[in-house]
């Protein structure tokens, strides 16, 4: 191989490690928040308050390989599109490790579920972060503006900052009863496939992929709430027979 073609290698790399400097610092900012979130609430999972940051770090290497293993999934197994992140994987996928953990460390599930909530919305806010910074995920141009789109990218931030702000005060209060995940699916799910329409999409179709997966999140997100719900009714109507 001569010297150009070992140069243009180089070069190529060197540009793709720049690229992702900026995901890895937003990255890196999501791991401080799990990390801290942990460490304030690490009584409630009765843990160290060193646990928390190889947690924390497991958490966002493992919500990167859901989001883009999702993604090369959705794109076919496409090798040119490895490395792209599809949000939805995350958001059926990071249970999965919530599942296993409170199964392993033998913690209340619930708890494990609602602590680990906010972690994920703002991991996935970093992510969408640096949508922004990459000019990736844009909307649709708006009629009559020229340049100017639908700012779907900054919409979807201010409501990770909106639902962070509401559900937080009740997780800390322990307020939320284990349905926090549910209630965040449940709202990313109608908020994605009515922000969708104004979305730029691959196809020229009115409803696409991430419709589907907008209203798969819902109906998991219902499922689980009102499965939660009917079990809480049914402890609690136990505890009034006990105390009779």
């Amino acid at each position: 191989m001569s010297m150009i073609p070992k140069l243009m290698i180089m070069q190529k790399a060197v540009i793709t490690v720049q690229d992702r400097i900026p995901l890895m610092l937003l990255l890196a900012a999501g791991t401080a928040f799990t990390s801290v979130w942990l460490i304030v609430l690490r009584k409630r999972l009765k843990m160290a308050w060193y646990a928390a940051i190889p947690l924390a770090i497991f958490h966002t290497i493992y919500g990167v390989f859901t989001v883009t293993a999702f993604a090369f999934l959705e794109n076919g197994f496409n090798k040119e599109t490895f490395g792209n992140m599809s949000l939805f994987g995350g958001v059926f996928f990071m249970p999965l490790a919530y599942l296993l953990g409170a199964k392993i460390s033998k913690r209340p599930m619930r708890e494990v579920f609602d602590v680990f909530t906010p972690c994920m919305i703002f991991t996935v806010m970093c992510a969408r972060v640096n949508c922004v910074i990459s000019g990736c995920c844009l909307g649709l141009p708006i009629l009559g503006l020229d340049g100017t789109r639908f700012p779907t990218r900054e919409a979807e931030l201010i409501f990770y900052v909106v639902l962070l702000a509401i559900i937080c005060p009740r997780i800390v209060k322990g307020r939320t009863g284990g349905k926090a995940y549910p209630v965040y699916m449940m709202s990313y799910g109608i908020f994605r496939f009515i922000i969708e329409f104004f979305r730029q999409a691959q196809t020229d179709t009115l409803f696409h992929l991430s419709h589907m997966w907008a209203t798969l999140s819902l109906i998991i997100g219902i499922s689980i709430y009102v499965e939660l719900n009917i079990k809480g009714k049914k402890y609690k109507n136990e505890r009034k027979k006990i105390k009779k």
